[in-house]
């Protein structure tokens, strides 16, 4: 609890396609998964008329469910590659989001600083065998990508 509130928190995974994000309530001992969804980018659309579509869409989510904290799950892949350049330019409309809308706090996490800040040793395997996912209702079944946003947004809760 941050001063006696739940706090939301908004994890987001980028990719070059689409974008997966999950609104997290509750504390890291007992997290909340509120919503959970994966939205491909538009079909059609400029470069900046995408980006500006992705951006509406976070500030949406930001005044919806009152976010106070986002946090991405960072690249770790190659960076030489075009979709590294895609990913960053959607990431830096979140950060443009999360500023227009006052959000408390912006970040992006590498898996193994989310297990560390899960209480977990800093390796990014931890997240798959030493985390109690159960915590979080249906977990086992999402996909890779939600995964990693309630991963990245459970890192953020108090």
């Amino acid at each position: 609890m941050d001063g006696g509130k739940t706090v939301s928190v908004l994890g987001i995974r980028c990719s070059n396609s689409d974008y997966t994000f999950a609104v997290m309530t509750g504390t890291k001992e007992s997290p909340r998964l509120v919503d959970n969804k994966t939205l491909p980018y538009p079909k059609g659309f400029s470069k900046p008329e995408s980006l500006n579509w992705l951006l509406k869409e976070i500030e949406g989510l930001i005044a919806k469910y009152s976010i106070e904290k986002i946090v991405m799950n960072r690249f770790e892949g190659n960076r030489r590659v075009k979709t590294y350049e895609d990913r960053l330019e959607h990431e830096a409309m979140i950060y443009l989001a999360a500023f227009n809308q006052r959000v408390k706090s912006s970040s992006k996490k590498v898996k193994s600083s989310i297990a560390k800040d899960l209480g977990l040793k800093g390796r990014a395997h931890y997240l798959n065998t030493s985390l109690d996912t159960s915590l979080v209702k249906d977990f086992d079944h999402k996909s890779p990508k939600s995964k990693d946003a309630i991963l990245a947004g459970w890192s953020e809760l108090t």
